[in-house]
C-alpha cells in the first residue's frame, strides 16, 4: 500500500529545508520495494557466478597400474610369405595362366613350357635304364646268383654288379629326366598373390629372370630397427602398433616374432613383427612407423597435461576444498599420453588437467567434470 499523501495549497505548505524533501522521496521508494518479492536470481536453483579470479578446470584421478612404454621406430612391410617362381628349364612358353594381382592356391598351374625336348630325354633315359637292368641281372648270373632272387647275393656283389652294368648311372639319368619334364609345368608351391609377372606366352623363357613372385599378404611382417639401449624391450610376443606412412592415423596391431641377435654397424638390431592383413590394405614394401610397447607393472600414472614446469621443476596441481594446490613431483617413464610419477603424488588424488597454465597455489577453482 502506498502511504497516504495530503495535498496542500502552495500558500499553506510549510517552508522546509530541501533535505527534508529528499528524505521523504527515499521513504516512498523503500515502501514500494517492501512487497514480498525475492531478488532476481535467489531461489531459482542457479549457482552464483564465481568471482573473477575463479578458474573452471577439468580434473582426473591419479591411477596406479600397468604403464606402457612406447619406442618409436621406422620400418617396412613385407609379405608374410614370399615365393619366387624361377624357370628351372629353358624353352618356349606356350601358356601363361595367371595375371598380376590374382590369388592362386598351392599346386595351381601358373605357366607351361614346350616340353618336346624334355619328353624325348625322358624316353631315352627310360630305355637306358631298362638296358642297364638287363646288364645288372647278367652280372649277378655271372657271379653265381639268381636274378629273380637277389636277396641271397651279398651286398658287395650287388654293388659291383650295379657299377659294371651302368644301372647306378642309369638311375641318376632317369631321375634327372623325370624332374626336367615336370619342371616344364610351373605350379604354385604356396598360396599367394601373383606379383612381378612380365612373361608372355610364345616367347622364350630365357627372356625373363623369373616367371613371377607369390606373396601371401594375409599376414604381413613389419621389419624395423631398434637402438641398442632399447633392445631389452624386444621380447617374443611383445605388442606393436604399425602406422603406414601412406595412411596417417590408421593403426594395425601386431606381435614381435623375432629379432636378429647380431648388432649392426649402426648400433641397431633388426626386429620382425607379424601383422594381420585380412582386408588386404597393407602392401609389400610399405614404409611404416612402428610403436614397440613394453608393459611396466605397478606404476603411479597421470595424464601428460597435468604435469607443468615451474621454477625448473615439475609440478602438478591437486584440488583440495575448491583450491588448486601446488605439488612438486618427479616423473619416471613417459609415453605419448601419460607420465609415471615416482615422487609427489598418491593414487586417488584429484589433479587438474586443463586451464592449469596460469593458475597459482591456492587459486580458487571450479571442477567442470566432478564425476571421473
Amino acid at each position: 500500500m502506498f502511504p497516504a499523501i495530503n495535498f496542500y495549497k502552495a500558500s499553506d505548505m510549510p517552508k522546509t529545508p530541501i533535505y527534508t524533501t529528499i528524505f521523504a522521496i527515499f521513504l516512498f521508494i523503500t515502501a514500494c520495494n517492501q512487497d514480498g518479492h525475492t531478488p532476481a536470481g535467489e531461489g531459482t536453483g542457479i549457482s552464483s557466478i564465481p568471482a573473477n579470479d575463479t578458474v573452471v578446470v577439468e580434473t582426473a584421478l591419479v591411477k596406479q597400474g600397468t604403464f606402457t612404454i612406447e619406442n618409436w621406430c621406422n620400418g617396412t612391410l613385407q609379405a608374410g610369405q614370399k615365393a619366387i617362381i624361377p624357370f628351372e628349364v629353358q624353352g618356349n612358353l606356350i601358356s601363361v595362366n595367371v595375371r598380376n594381382g590374382q590369388w592362386v592356391s598351392a599346386g595351381q598351374l601358373l605357366a607351361q613350357i614346350d616340353d618336346y625336348r624334355q619328353k624325348q630325354a625322358y624316353e631315352q633315359a627310360l630305355i637306358n635304364h631298362r638296358q642297364a637292368e638287363i646288364e645288372y641281372n647278367d652280372q649277378l648270373l655271372l657271379s653265381g646268383y639268381s636274378s629273380t632272387d637277389t636277396s641271397a647275393a651279398p651286398a658287395k656283389v650287388k654293388s659291383v654288379a650295379r657299377l659294371r652294368s651302368g644301372l647306378q648311372q642309369a638311375n641318376l639319368e632317369l631321375e634327372k629326366a623325370r624332374r626336367e619334364l615336370s619342371n616344364t609345368r610351373l605350379s604354385a608351391p604356396v598360396s599367394g598373390m601373383v606379383a612381378g609377372l612380365t612373361a608372355r606366352a610364345y616367347t622364350p623363357s630365357s627372356e625373363y629372370k623369373n616367371l613371377c613372385t607369390l606373396l601371401n599378404t594375409r599376414e604381413m611382417l613389419a621389419v624395423f630397427e631398434v637402438l641398442e639401449h632399447d633392445a631389452a624391450a624386444v621380447k617374443q610376443g611383445a605388442a606393436v602398433e604399425v602406422i603406414p606412412v601412406a595412411m596417417p592415423g590408421t593403426r594395425f596391431s601386431g606381435r614381435v616374432t623375432g629379432a636378429d641377435p647380431m648388432l649392426s654397424s649402426n648400433g641397431t638390431i633388426s626386429v620382425t613383427a607379424a601383422v594381420p592383413n585380412s582386408d588386404g590394405r597393407l602392401i609389400d614394401g610399405m614404409k611404416v612407423k612402428v610403436v614397440l610397447k613394453t608393459a611396466i607393472p605397478d606404476q603411479i600414472i597421470v595424464p601428460k597435461p597435468a604435469v607443468l614446469a615451474r621454477q625448473n621443476r615439475q609440478i602438478v596441481f591437486t584440488v583440495e576444498d575448491g583450491l588448486a594446490i601446488w605439488n612438486y613431483v618427479t616423473t619416471g617413464y613417459e609415453n605419448s599420453t601419460h607420465y609415471t610419477i615416482t615422487e609427489g603424488l598418491e593414487p586417488g588424488q584429484e589433479i587438474i588437467i586443463s586451464n592449469n597454465l596460469t593458475i597459482g597455489h591456492q587459486a580458487p577453482v571450479i571442477v567442470s567434470n566432478p564425476k571421473h
